[in-house]
């Protein structure tokens, strides 16, 4: 199944995205679950649009495909605020203090080290699957 990347933003009223793959596909949304369905809409448009002017469909569409969903450390704090950033940077192996500073914006991280707490957040997200509560 073909990955297409969709860049999330955050916007003072919840997100924008857009599709690099065809920069004209975009669509806003409260929320993610609301961007998502925005984005699916706003895709099956472009599309049709596509079609009917017999414009080539890039071949990433042609098939079945997920949406990969890429944001900044920034935003992904701004998305899921109840995640403590301390609890990332320990399991990440970092300063929770330097990450704080990436989350505000404040400090760029490198490439290495957002490998570390993108592999720490799904870390947790795999952990935090195992728990059931009684």
């Amino acid at each position: 199944m073909e990955k297409v990347i969709v860049i999330l933003e955050q916007t003072d009223t919840g997100f924008s995205a857009y599709l690099p793959g065809l920069p004209v596909t975009c669509t806003t949304g409260a929320d993610l679950t609301e961007v998502e369905t925005n984005m699916h809409e706003a895709l099956e448009l472009h599309l049709e649009v596509l079609k009917m002017e017999n414009q080539p469909i890039p071949s990433s569409f042609e098939g079945n495909f997920v949406f990969d969903y890429r944001l900044d450390i920034r935003d992904f704090f701004g998305l899921f605020a109840p995640i403590k950033q301390t609890a990332v940077a320990l399991k990440a192996g970092i300063n929770p203090s330097l990450l704080r500073q990436y989350a505000r914006g404040i400090k760029h991280p490198s490439l290495e080290q957002v490998k570390k707490i993108e592999t720490a957040i799904h870390q947790l997200g795999r952990e935090l699957l195992k728990i059931r509560l009684v």
